[in-house]
């Protein structure tokens, strides 16, 4: 999307989903694409292995000079990360357009 790479991920994330979003995510990277958007609106569940690896993704893509941002996590996985924390560490947005708007800026 103009520069931003956009990954929709959708359904249940265990370890398994993780490295295949991982493998992606290092695409984007490799491809020169620092700014990226992960579309969570039809992820349904993410384990302590998903969770944790938004926050290495954010920072990999920091080292590149880009950001993550990631768009509407349901009431489950938003409840997780604020009762983890990350709510404060990860950068969230109610829509894709909003997320590309702010990582054009």
């Amino acid at each position: 999307m103009d520069g931003v790479a956009v990954l929709h991920l959708t359904g249940e994330f265990d370890s398994f989903e993780t490295e295949l979003v991982r493998e992606g995510f290092d695409a984007c990277l490799r491809d020169g694409h620092s700014q990226v958007v992960m579309d969570l609106s039809e992820m349904t569940f993410a384990n302590s292995t998903t969770l944790a690896f938004f926050i290495t993704a954010q920072n990999r893509a920091a080292e590149q000079g880009g950001r993550l941002m990631l768009v509407k996590p349901n009431d489950f996985i938003l409840r997780t990360m604020e009762t983890l924390g990350l709510h404060r560490v990860l950068k969230l947005s109610d829509s894709i357009e909003s997320a590309v708007a702010t990582l054009k800026a």
